[in-house]
């Protein structure tokens, strides 16, 4: 195993976990309570991570954190097909009827 991807807080880690193992890679969130002892320890220890099981997965890892970094940084609305209602357009759904954006 090795460490992935370090984030900021335990939400950002178990997103970038849970994506990575809908793409079928093994992956574990490592220190999601350690936030208290920073401070005692540098942050980039304390800090939730992500880890991969295998060496492998890697560059498959990379192009998912890239879109999952471009989905979130992507701003405005879209408007649903279905019910005609606007989104933020970092949703997959729409908020309003549940609808594939």
């Amino acid at each position: 195993m090795f460490r992935f991807y370090t984030a900021r807080a335990r939400f950002d880690a178990w997103l970038v976990a849970d994506r990575l193992k809908q793409a079928g890679i093994k992956a574990h969130v490592f220190n999601q309570h350690a936030s208290s002892i920073v401070g005692d320890v540098p942050p980039d220890v304390a800090q939730p991570q992500v880890w991969l099981e295998r060496e492998q997965d890697r560059e498959r890892a990379l192009v998912l954190l890239a879109r999952l970094q471009e989905e979130a940084a992507r701003s405005g609305t879209t408007r649903c097909a279905a019910c005609g209602e606007d989104s933020p357009a970092n949703f997959d759904l729409c908020w309003n009827c549940g609808a594939s954006l």
